[in-house]
Formats: C-alpha cells, sequence, structure tokens
C-alpha cells in the first residue's frame, strides 16, 4: 500500500471527479450540491493525505466518503426542510388558540427529538423513506444495502418511535387534536 501525496490528489481529482459529481447527483439531485460535495470529499483527502494508507481501495474508499457526505447533507437539508414545513402545517392547521398552539408546538418538539434520537442508519433510512417518499427498494439501492436490512432498519426505527412518543399518544391528547382538526376543518368550510 502507498502513502497518498499532494500530486496523487491532484491526479485522483482528475481522474474521479465527474464520475463521483454523478455518483452524489443520485443522491442529492442537484448539480452543484453534488460538485460541493465532491469538493468536499477530495479536501478531507488532501487533509489526511499523509496518514493516509490505501492501496487498490482507494475508489471504494472514495465512493463510500462521496456516498456518506452525501447522505448527511441530505439529513441536514431535510431537517431544514421538515422543520419550514411544519412550521407551514401548523400555521395552516392550528388556529389562534393559545392552547391549540401550544399542544401542536408540543408535539411536532417532540416527534423532532425522537427521530434526532434514532440510531444513525435507522434515521438515514426512515427519512428516506418516510420524508423522501422512496421505496425500500431504492433505499437499498442507494445506500448499498440489502432490501432486508433496510425492512429490519425500518422496523427499529419506527419501534423506537412508537416507544419514544407513546405518552403523547395518549387517548386524551389524541382527542385535543383530532378536535383542533375538526374546528380547523370547519373554519375553513
Amino acid at each position: 500500500m502507498k502513502k497518498v501525496n499532494s500530486d496523487a490528489v491532484e491526479t485522483l481529482f482528475k481522474q474521479y471527479h465527474k464520475e463521483l459529481c454523478r455518483w452524489a447527483y443520485t443522491f442529492v439531485r442537484d448539480k452543484e450540491q453534488a460538485q460541493d460535495i465532491v469538493q468536499e470529499v477530495f479536501l478531507k483527502l488532501w487533509k489526511n493525505r499523509e496518514e493516509l494508507d490505501w492501496g487498490e481501495q482507494l475508489r471504494s474508499y472514495l465512493y463510500k466518503s462521496t456516498t456518506h457526505v452525501s447522505l448527511n447533507h441530505l439529513e441536514r437539508f431535510q431537517k431544514k426542510r421538515t422543520i419550514h414545513q411544519y412550521i407551514q402545517q401548523s400555521n395552516d392547521f392550528v388556529s389562534n388558540d393559545t392552547t391549540d398552539r401550544v399542544l401542536f408546538n408540543e408535539l411536532h418538539e417532540k416527534v423532532q427529538q425522537a427521530i434526532d434520537n434514532l440510531p444513525p442508519k435507522c434515521k438515514v433510512i426512515y427519512l428516506l423513506s418516510r420524508q423522501e417518499g422512496l421505496k425500500y427498494q431504492q433505499i437499498a439501492e442507494q445506500l448499498d444495502l440489502s432490501v432486508k436490512t433496510v425492512e429490519n432498519q425500518m422496523g427499529i426505527a419506527l419501534e423506537k418511535l412508537r416507544i419514544a412518543l407513546k405518552p403523547y399518544l395518549s387517548k386524551e391528547f389524541l382527542i385535543s387534536i383530532l378536535l383542533l382538526v375538526v374546528s380547523w376543518i370547519t373554519e375553513k368550510v
């Protein structure tokens, strides 16, 4: 195995840049963001060039690193998007009554905390499934996992969310939310 020096990093960049940008694009679906992701991968490679020792595994490292950075990007983007969507929905969904807003905001906060507390692999799979709308097969292909692994991780995620949110899913709390929804619907009609 050989060390990666600065000339080698430049050569690797020229050799793999386009290929890795296409790979990152399959995750983020944005050309500029894909390029930023690949830039970040090569920046990490550059910073660690003295310590790293790969040999034949270099291409695999670049692809895995690009995948991880892409997934981290998706996760950050999805958090921002989810928060924005919930704020929009809460404005549409919740009446002006302060108590209703407090209930809705509390539930939103607890759901977000429960999602944030999922193990990393479960969290990524959950977000890709529930918020991106991807099917298990698509998730398995994107993350280079088996469909069975995706199914198992979703089962773990859903069980952990059910347990974490159980105190907030009491009959009284759900009735409050349902009454809130009904009042919202009647106001709109």
